[in-house]
């Protein structure tokens, strides 16, 4: 398999190949989750972990996700400010080196995560810059309602946050954009990527994040967005009629 820093638009050709079969997903979680494992299987030899999140709002959120975010607004101090409408940064699949990244119930810090005020996501390192490359001003979170969701277009919010030395770049009051720099170091992460977009039709926004071994350029993974594509094309039926998640057995 190529490496990241060596592939060419080529390379990518099998994997819209294989995405092909994502109209015929059930849910948008099965969808996100042969995105990233076909993109992971194929440059694996480049890349450390895969997240997908969509944006949704926390009362359509399963029951044990809910209780996630009410543990995460305890923790932040912010649980006065999440209701039925807040969105929530979900992480709807992951893949990546270790076993316990390709489950996303596992995850114990990112699985789903409040965005409660513009303040709070300011907070955040990573996302706050996640949003500005996508054209999306953190003051949106104060009034979520009024400037996203009321228009009912999310993808004119898209682009890429390259982060092109992980454990070194820093945003424009001295932090480190990636945060967790353990997970930097012990994995040796170079370069990370955002890819953000939203659906056309629905207030829903998509962000892959991708954490790669080698250190690379803006253009590196620029056939990457148009995966990313595919996927909210396959998918938009799905959200639209609230198929986010596989239920739960009874």
């Amino acid at each position: 398999m190529p490496r990241i820093a060596a592939a060419t638009t080529t390379d990518y050709e099998p994997l819209y190949q294989e995405l092909s079969g994502l109209p015929g997903c059930a849910t948008a979680q099965d969808a996100a989750q042969m995105l990233v494992d076909a993109l992971f299987n194929r440059f694996s030899e480049s890349l450390v972990l895969l997240r997908l999140f969509v944006t949704m709002r926390y009362d359509r959120l399963m029951e044990p996700d809910r209780l996630f975010v009410n543990a995460r607004g305890r923790d932040s101090g912010t649980s006065h400010l999440i209701h039925d409408a807040t969105p929530i940064f979900t992480l709807l699949a992951s893949r990546g080196t270790r076993p316990e990244w390709n489950d996303r119930t596992r995850s114990e810090h990112f699985r789903c995560i409040p965005l409660p005020s513009a303040a709070f996501v300011s907070s955040l390192s990573m996302l706050s810059r996640q949003f500005a490359s996508v054209g999306l001003d953190t003051s949106c979170f104060d009034d979520w309602g009024q400037t996203v969701v009321v228009t009912g277009c999310a993808d004119r919010f898209r682009g890429v946050l390259h982060i092109r030395d992980s454990a070194a770049d820093t945003d424009g009051q001295g932090r480190k954009i990636v945060p967790r720099q353990q997970f930097v170091a012990e994995h040796r992460v170079k370069s990370s990527f955002g890819f953000g977009s939203g659906y056309p039709n629905h207030p829903t926004l998509v962000t892959l994040f991708a954490f790669t071994s080698e250190e690379l350029g803006e253009q590196a993974m620029a056939p990457v967005p148009g995966l990313l594509e595919a996927f909210i094309a396959a998918t938009g039926p799905l959200v639209g009629a609230g198929r986010y998640f596989k239920q739960p057995a009874q």
